[in-house]
This record gives structure tokens, C-alpha cells and sequence, in this order.
């Protein structure tokens, strides 16, 4: 997937976000990561994106159905379950910034 992104001087951080479908609270992204360094901006930047749980659902598999997690827990990293891999769980994929002029 591609998506243009405007950003300025006065607005150099992007935050990005993206669900892990099917599951209804676990999702993978970045906040107020910086695209302006020593005023200069980033050409390219790549950052790999670990699996985060929102705390909202208590269900116990990728494809569980809806359970309100009540009350509702902080967010966490995602540390098991179908992604787990010899007992880590691995980047689930990557962001790429590119500077287009």
C-alpha cells in the first residue's frame, strides 16, 4: 500500500496506525515518530512494527470472538499467541517513509 503524507515544519512527527485484521484490538503502527532531524528532512526511513494489544477485547486467539475486556487493560506488546515463533513473537512488517520532491 502506498499513501502520500503532507507534512511541514510545523508538523514533523507522523503517527500511523494499522488493525491486525481479523482480531478487533490488536494493531501495529508508529506515534510521533520524527520525519525532521538536525533540521534537516528524512529522505528514507524504514521501521519495522511489532504487534500491539488496545487492551479493549479479552479474547484468547487471532480470531476469537468479541469479548469486552472489562475493565480495560493498558496497552501492551503482543508477547504471545498465533504470531509467536520459537517464543517471540517477530516484526509483523514495516513502514517505509520516503521523501518525494
Amino acid at each position: 500500500m502506498s499513501l502520500d503524507l503532507r507534512i511541514s515544519d510545523t508538523h514533523p512527527l507522523v503517527t500511523l496506525v494499522s488493525m491486525i485484521a481479523p482480531s478487533p484490538d490488536w494493531f501495529v503502527g508508529v506515534a510521533d515518530l520524527p520525519l525532521l532531524r538536525n533540521d534537516r528532512w528524512v529522505d528514507s526511513l524504514t521501521v519495522e512494527l511489532h504487534g500491539w494489544d488496545a487492551g479493549t477485547d479479552d479474547g484468547t486467539t487471532y480470531a476469537a470472538m468479541n469479548a469486552p475486556a472489562m475493565p480495560h487493560v493498558p496497552i501492551s506488546p503482543l508477547v504471545s499467541g498465533p504470531f509467536e515463533v520459537n517464543g517471540q513473537v517477530p516484526t509483523l512488517g514495516t513502514y517505509t517513509f520516503v521523501r518525494r520532491r
